[in-house]
C-alpha cells in the first residue's frame, strides 16, 4: 500500500516539475540583440534550436543576412533582419508572413520570444554540430 502512495506522489511530483518546466520566464534583464549583435553571434555557426529542452530544429547562419532552416518538415531557406527590437525571419515557403523574435543572451545562450511576448514560444539557440542533410540548398 505505501508503494501505491509514494507512486501517487511521485507522479504528482513529476507533473509539478513538468509544468514548471514549461511555464514561460519573464524577459530577461537587458536590451534585446541588434542585427549586428545577432549576425556577430550567428553568423558562420549552426544553432540546435530548443523549445527551449527538446531539439526541434537546426539553423544555419550564412553571410548576407540569410539562412537554413532544418526542421521536421524538411528544409527551408530564409532571409532575416531586424524589424524594431525583433529579428524577422522571412523563410522561402512564406515571405510575406515573417517570424519575429525578440531575441537575448541569457544564462550562455540565445533565447528568443515569439513576437517579444512572455505568453508566447521561447526557444533556446545553442551552437551544435547535427547534420544539415539540405545540400540541395547549399548548406
Amino acid at each position: 500500500m505505501w508503494e501505491f502512495k509514494v507512486r501517487i506522489v511521485l507522479t504528482g511530483l513529476l507533473c509539478l516539475f513538468a509544468a514548471t518546466a514549461g511555464a514561460q520566464e519573464p524577459l530577461p534583464e537587458g536590451p534585446p540583440l541588434t542585427a549586428e549583435a545577432f549576425d556577430a553571434l550567428t553568423l558562420g555557426t549552426r544553432m540546435d534550436t530548443y523549445d527551449p529542452f527538446t531539439l526541434y530544429g537546426i539553423e544555419e547562419f550564412l553571410p548576407g543576412q540569410r539562412s537554413v532552416w532544418r526542421g521536421v518538415n524538411g528544409c527551408k531557406s530564409a532571409t532575416w533582419e531586424q524589424v524594431g527590437d525583433q529579428i524577422c525571419f522571412r523563410y522561402e515557403d512564406a515571405p510575406d508572413e515573417p517570424d519575429c523574435w525578440v531575441y537575448k543572451q541569457h544564462e550562455g545562450a540565445i533565447w528568443g520570444w515569439y513576437d517579444g511576448k512572455t505568453g508566447g514560444a521561447t526557444v533556446k539557440l545553442v551552437p551544435g554540430t547535427s547534420p544539415m542533410d539540405c545540400d540541395w540548398i547549399g548548406a
